[in-house]
């Protein structure tokens, strides 16, 4: 299987593994904090998607336009949650994401130094994210789509509700962890390649000597 295929099939791949939560503001909570709902409660209630191998109701959220409300993407295809940036990051997204063609640099904040592409709605021509050309800290996430949290909103399939971006916490999914696990098992693979050349290396010698 090629490199590029395993790539796709690690992060086409739903994640099934934890939950999908959105947190709510408390009776006693101050402005600006939000408390989340209880982890116990949504599991007792989870609800499994027809035809959908271990994917639960409650995990599945589709990202929208802020402006224009249009589906960007969905949380299928999420491959990594940047809460310091402030970035949903996915592997594919919808026709409506637009990558622009002039490549930028970024001089100030976190992406100081970054070069990357602007993605747009296509509806409403909204910043949305960026696609990193290049960067040495996030060499990661290149290539892939960065949605900006502030300018996104979140409609629940489980609730049928859209909520903010910002109030949606989702299962922690480590980019850099699946990266390392791909580079693990194609360094297996290069060290059984070699053991078989050699082998056959030599075998061809000793079939040539006449030991055979």
């Amino acid at each position: 299987m090629s490199v590029r295929k395993k790539l796709r099939l690690l992060f086409e791949e739903p994640q099934e593994g934890g939950t999908i939560t959105v947190e709510r503001a408390g009776p006693r909570t101050p402005p600006g904090c939000q408390a989340p709902q209880s982890a116990t409660k949504q599991e007792s209630h989870g609800e499994r998607v027809p035809g959908a191998r271990g994917l639960r109701l409650e995990d599945c959220v589709v990202y929208q336009c802020r402006r224009c409300r249009v589906v960007l993407g969905d949380s299928l295809h999420l491959c990594a949650q940047e809460e310091k940036l402030r970035l949903f990051v996915c592997f594919k997204v919808t026709k409506y994401v637009v990558v622009e063609d002039n490549l930028m640099v970024c001089v100030e904040g976190d992406l100081i130094g970054c070069t990357y592409n602007t993605l747009r709605c296509q509806s409403c021509e909204l910043d949305i994210g960026i696609i990193l050309y290049s960067s040495k800290s996030l060499a990661y996430l290149r290539g892939l789509f960065c949605l900006f949290q502030n300018n996104i909103t979140c409609y629940l399939l489980q609730t049928t509700t859209t909520v903010e971006a910002s109030n949606v916490n989702c299962p922690v999914v480590s980019l850099k962890e699946h990266v390392e696990k791909l580079k693990d098992n194609l360094v297996q693979v290069h060290v059984r390649m070699e053991l078989l050349i050699k082998k056959l290396e030599e075998y061809s010698q000793r079939i040539t000597s006449g030991d055979l």
